[in-house]
């Protein structure tokens, strides 16, 4: 199964030690994310550190291999399919990205705890549970 994943999945799964990171390190699911993802969650490697009390050394390994698992996805790949992201996620544009990656792969999902992409005409979405289901 080949799934985009959503950063707030990533960062979930580095502040603690969660359902996330294991079907993220369990290598069942082949994972893609726009390339962009790396940046987006390098913001939020202060917060993860205090909120999960890790060491920074620790915090930078456990990146190190849950991004083994994730293929990034350079723009030029999804950019065709940009518009019509943009034009179904109006709401949230900052969350395009990941549908056009969707859109462009031909993916079996998009892996999120985002409200944002439910109820969305075409794109279908798992949270961790329904992963977990399938482990």
């Amino acid at each position: 199964m080949i799934l985009i994943v959503d950063a707030n999945v990533i960062i979930a799964a580095l502040i603690k030690n969660s359902k996330a990171r294991e079907i993220l390190l369990s290598g069942n699911f082949k994972f893609l994310a726009p390339d962009f993802v790396k940046e987006e969650t390098s913001k939020y490697l202060e917060y993860v550190r205090q909120k999960s009390g890790m060491e920074e050394d620790t915090l930078n390994l456990l990146v190190t291999f849950v991004f083994q698992e994730i293929q990034t996805i350079p723009i030029e790949d999804y950019e065709a399919e940009l518009k019509n992201a943009k034009e179904l996620m109006k709401e949230d544009i900052k969350d395009a990205p990941y549908v056009a990656c969707y859109l462009a792969f031909k993916c079996d999902g998009i892996w999120t705890n985002d409200s944002d992409y439910k109820g969305k005409r075409g794109i279908r979405i798992f949270g961790t549970s329904d992963l977990l289901k399938l482990l």
